[in-house]
Formats: C-alpha cells, structure tokens, sequence
C-alpha cells in the first residue's frame, strides 16, 4: 500500500476514532443529568459549549493531519463513529442506568418507608 493510501486510511480510522470519543464525552453529561438534575437553560449551555468543543475538536485533527484542509470522509467518519457509538453502545447503557437509577429509587423509597414504620 502507497504511503500516500496509508495516511488517508489512518486519518479516515481516527475520525471515526475522535466521532465516538465525543460521544462518550457526551455519555458523561447524560449521566450528570441524570444525578444532577437540569433546567432547560443549563442543558442548553452544556450543549452548546459541547457543540463548539466539538467543532474545535474536529478542526484540530484536520488542522495536525492534514495541515487543516477539509475532507468529506474525515467529517463523515467523525458522524460515522458519533452514530455507530450511539446505536451500538450509548442508548443499551443509558437504558442500563435510567433502570439501575430506577431500582436505586424504589429500594431508598423502600428503605425510607421501612424506618419509618419501625420509628412509629
């Protein structure tokens, strides 16, 4: 394989890398929300500084591989690996935790009933 196709591979490879990075990072803010409670407004913040982080994240990886020309595949392959992570692994694990934070719910309300009836 050309030096030339070696490099386009590894850059194609690492957007795809960079797209389920970012989703990850956005896992992190799904879990936040799901602790902490948010209003519209600071969901909206959150998102949008995630959004800009994103963009700038791109833009570095075309900036150092590719001396900051765009390419179609590298913006696709970030979508490709944001998506692919999305399907594949994001919405089991959300679904995971909404019924682990579920079973937390019902076992502290439980719980909370339980010392009550002891204490009364």
């Amino acid at each position: 394989m050309s030096d030339n196709i070696h490099y386009e591979v590894q850059l194609a490879v690492a957007s795809v890398g960079m797209g389920i990075r970012l989703m990850i990072l956005y896992d992190l803010f799904r879990i936040i929300r799901m602790v902490i409670p948010h209003t519209v407004f600071w969901t909206g913040i959150e998102d949008f500084l995630y959004w800009i982080y994103c963009g700038f994240t791109t833009f570095n990886l075309l900036y150092q591989q590719n001396d900051g020309s765009l390419r179609a595949y590298v913006i696709a392959g970030v979508f490709l690996g944001m998506v692919s992570y999305q399907y594949l692994i994001s919405q089991r694990m959300i679904k995971g935790l909404k019924k682990g934070q579920e079973y937390l719910r019902i076992k502290m309300k439980k719980h909370g009933q339980d010392s009550k009836q002891v204490k009364g």
